[in-house]
């Protein structure tokens, strides 16, 4: 599953040479491969959803979900896009390939006092991973990495859980590194559905702030940190809505106001 924290995930330029890419492509394009993972994030959703009760969101999340999903070109040709949650304390939000985006309860928590518009900013990111098919790309470009275009996906995931413990490994370097550009690609993308929309794009900034800002950076069992540098992340999040506002002005008192930068805890 692509991940708003944790949990396994567009193609990165750069990272695959041209023969590889073509492969990937391939490998992208496999409605076998794309079945494959949706087997394996639909085990990892029942592990979820075996571990933490299972809640009813809010149905002001359903109706913020339906009108980002319909401000994607791409997402309304299907799949359905459907919204799971569970009861945990912890922020978390995660998103499948295949079409769910699943939140926890902590998201619209009165201890939390995330704005809608934070909120729109979660699932906008998650929509953006599925749009991107972040997943099915990162699983098929490790195939191309370990030159096993034919492996298992479970199989590839624990040859790359085992480059994770090289601190030399070039192969866990790659993959860290695309997954920091689809976090930032996310980032862009739901700053673009919540313009959309008509929310503040502003908002991404300041629930990244608030979220990443108090918490390590997520995990990934196979790759380590998933998530770039929150001051780095931040600046990059900034620009893209400042070039949005650029392009389409909104009014000042519509303004989210702009996060300071907190140390990203370790």
């Amino acid at each position: 599953m692509a991940r708003f924290f944790q949990i396994v995930g567009l193609a990165v330029v750069g990272l695959l040479a041209s023969a590889p890419a073509v492969a990937q492509g391939t490998c992208v394009q496999d409605l076998s491969r794309a079945h494959e993972l949706r087997v394996l994030d639909e085990i990892q959703i029942t592990e979820l959803m075996e571990r933490f009760d299972v809640v009813a969101a809010p149905q002001r999340l359903h109706h913020m979900l339906a009108s980002l999903v319909a401000a994607s070109p791409q997402l309304r040709q299907g799949p359905a896009v459907h919204l799971l949650a569970y009861e945990d304390a912890d922020l978390n939000a995660y998103a499948a390939d295949h079409g769910m985006v699943i939140l926890t309860s902590a998201m619209w928590s009165a201890k939390e006092n995330l704005s809608d518009d934070e909120l729109a900013a979660v699932m906008a990111h998650e929509l953006a991973h599925i749009e991107g098919h972040d997943s099915l790309a990162e699983a098929c470009t490790n195939l191309q990495r370990l030159g096993q275009p034919t492996l298992r996906f479970e199989d590839a995931r624990d040859r790359m859980a085992l480059e994770m413990f090289n601190p030399r490994s070039t192969l866990a370097r790659q993959a860290q590194q695309q997954l920091h550009a689809q976090e930032h690609a996310a980032d862009v993308r739901a700053i673009e559905l919540l313009r959309a929309v008509g929310r503040n794009p502003q908002a991404m900034v300041s629930v990244l702030a608030k979220i990443h800002g108090t918490t390590p950076s997520a995990l990934n069992l196979l790759m380590g940190t998933t998530h770039p540098e929150l001051r780095t992340r931040l600046a990059q999040a900034q620009a893209a809505v400042d070039a949005v506002k650029k392009a389409r002005p909104i009014s000042p008192q519509s303004e989210t106001p702009r996060p300071h930068p907190r140390p990203t805890a370790r």
